[in-house]
């Protein structure tokens, strides 16, 4: 399940003691890195630094690294091979937006760390409940 390697990603950060910030993955990274390992899109080392930026809500507090992470990976999931119209993505993007603003009363990450953040565990319950409700929309339309 997404959520498990959701999990596995915030735990092993903790796994290091007081050097626990240099195996540190944002929510963005989180959220693809699961999913990739979840779904097995074959998305290298690499290429998963593309999401580095997107964490912290582009590290401004905007768009929420959850929410953005989950785009990434339904694209990677759902975008057709050549550039067409991507329709049945569009639909899926879209609900995944509307379903996080439901959740979460906003897309904006200094909101959502308002209401939503812990002290210890600092974001991970946004991004455990941000897999379980994306893993359930990949689901839903697989």
């Amino acid at each position: 399940m997404l959520i498990d390697h959701v999990k596995k990603y915030i735990k092993s950060e903790f796994a290091y003691g007081d050097d626990h910030k240099l195996y540190h993955y944002n929510c963005a990274e989180t959220l693809l890195n699961s999913c990739n390992d979840e779904y097995m899109l074959g998305i290298g080392t690499k290429e998963l630094k593309m999401m580095t930026g997107f964490g912290g809500g582009f590290h401004c507090e905007r768009t929420c690294g959850v929410l953005t992470g989950g785009i990434a990976a339904l694209g990677m999931i759902f975008a057709e091979e050549r550039p067409t119209e991507n329709n049945k993505l569009k639909e899926i993007v879209k609900k995944w937006v509307e379903i996080f603003h439901e959740e979460f009363g906003t897309t904006e990450c200094s909101d959502i760390k308002k209401s939503h953040r812990d002290e210890v565990e600092k974001c991970a319950p946004v991004m455990i409940r941000g897999a379980e409700l994306l893993e359930k929309l990949i689901e839903e339309y697989r």
